[in-house]
């Protein structure tokens, strides 16, 4: 039986010492993702590598900046594993990936991925006419869909203009629309199926609504107004149905100002729409369709609220009949401009007030509670005119505005804000040069920086002002 058991045991020793090692893990592939980027921005970047011994593994990034520390949760042998990464200089960095197996064993270090990270790009975009930018969006390539108006090509004294831009601002095609005499786009969004909607007035005074196809080629061409009843759009969304919504004004013949409110079908005829006013000047600025179908207006009243000129905002339902309004403003001029649902359903506004502040006229930020009651206001600017026309909340619930900072009587940057969930300041850029150059609107990119598109003046010319930022504004 002694026999036996020695036996045993030198056969496990000898099993043992002729166990082959444990092997490294083979060198991961190449890492994949995006080549370029800005700063501030989150990236993402995939790799992958095998295990002889098909052990899980973990893996770790070197992002070319220093950072290479951090292992990743381990994964099947085999498996793709991703992670992200941003970078807080401009440059062009080598990022490169190694595996751990379970023992401890490490691989070789992959090839390089090459990223190029920059900051800010500003863009200027027209002829030898004036051209003005008013509305932008990205589209779902990265790129942007740009609406405003020219006078530097087209068939009338001035006409709408639809530009379409790669993602790094260079035109893929450029449209415009109109006939003779002024015609201008002031909104477009990117609908459902890849093309666009766009608002505006036409030569005619009515308001103007166009659905073109991804080329900017007219699907249809819908007038509301016009003559005596003229009527513009100043926003446009499509709804929850496929359909369209327009907020604008309606001038009646009478020689008052309504804001108007208009709800199309998915070719762009009438369901319904809606005015709202009072005995004296109103206009509607934005509208966005809110969470439980209805619709969220802001705009400027004169007819209600405290002063020469308030902020008006109204509540709808789905089919328009209103549910509340509310206006904010004091003795002098206010106005609003800008209206987005925030993620808790309450509101914020941007806007000018010549009521508070310190200058004649300063940026405005208002931030009210799903009611309509203010819970904030905020104040931006010098001792000029400055205005804030876009604002869109941030991932970490504070907010980005954008619009017109003035250096001199004479001369004004575009101007791009972030203030924290409070309304607290956290950073201002200005972009432009010694004339005028003004921000109309704002988007959040793919990558969690901002594009803000509005005009730039050099040498009493004007143009479409694009301008590209990191997440950080730089």
């Amino acid at each position: 039986m002694k026999y036996v058991v020695l036996v045993l045991w030198l056969a496990l020793l000898v099993s043992s010492c002729c166990k082959a090692p444990d092997r490294s893990p083979a060198t991961p592939n190449v890492p994949a993702g995006a080549s370029a980027g800005y700063v501030g921005c989150s990236y993402f970047l995939q790799t992958r590598a095998d295990d002889p011994d098909g052990d899980s593994l973990s893996f770790r990034f070197d992002w070319g900046d220093g950072d290479s520390a951090r292992w990743s949760s381990a994964v099947p042998s085999g498996d793709t594993v991703t992670a992200c990464h941003e970078w807080s200089s401009a440059g062009t960095f080598h990022v490169r990936a190694q595996a751990r197996d379970r023992d401890g064993n490490l691989s070789s270090w992959s090839g390089s991925h090459v990223m190029t990270v920059t900051a800010a790009w500003t863009v200027a975009l027209g002829g030898s006419g004036a051209d003005w930018g008013s509305s932008c969006q990205v589209t779902t390539d990265g790129g942007f869909i740009i609406a405003g108006c020219t006078k530097s090509d087209g068939a009338g004294e001035r006409d709408g203009w639809l530009v379409r831009t790669d993602a790094m601002g260079s035109i893929i095609w450029s449209k415009t629309f109109g006939e003779q005499g002024d015609d201008e786009f002031y909104s477009v969004q990117q609908t459902a199926d890849g093309g666009y909607v766009v608002t505006g007035y036409s030569s005619d005074d009515a308001l103007w609504l166009v659905r073109t196809d991804a080329y900017g080629n007219t699907v249809w061409d819908r007038r509301f107004g016009g003559g005596a009843m003229s009527a513009e759009g100043r926003s446009v969304g499509q709804t929850a149905d496929g359909g369209f919504i327009v907020a604008g004004t309606w001038y009646s013949s009478s020689g008052g100002n309504n804001v108007y409110l208009l709800k199309t079908d998915a070719n762009g005829d009438e369901e319904w729409s809606k005015t709202f006013y009072g005995p004296d000047a109103d206009k509607g600025a934005c509208v966005q369709q809110t969470v439980d179908g209805g619709y969220i207006v802001v705009g400027t009243t004169a007819s209600e609220g405290a002063g020469y000129s308030d902020v008006w905002l109204i509540k709808t339902t789905s089919a328009g009949v209103k549910e509340w309004s509310k206006t904010y403003g004091g003795s002098q001029e206010d106005e609003g401009t800008c209206v987005q649902q925030t993620e808790d359903g309450g509101y914020v506004i941007a806007g000018m007030t010549g009521s508070y502040g310190a200058g004649r006229y300063d940026a405005w930020v208002i931030r009210t509670d799903p009611d309509g009651t203010e819970l904030w206001n905020r104040t931006f600017g010098a001792t000029w005119y400055d205005y804030a026309n876009g604002v869109v909340q941030t991932p970490d619930g504070g907010f980005v505005v954008t619009g017109e900072y003035f250096t001199s009587e004479r001369g004004s940057d575009l101007w791009l804000l972030k203030v924290d969930q409070s309304g607290s300041l956290v950073w201002e850029r200005k972009f432009g040069g010694a004339e005028y150059d003004s921000g109309s609107s704002v988007e959040l990119t793919q990558d969690g920086g901002y594009v803000v598109v509005g005009t730039t003046t050099t040498a009493g010319d004007q143009d479409v002002y694009l301008v590209r930022t990191g997440a950080d504004g730089e």
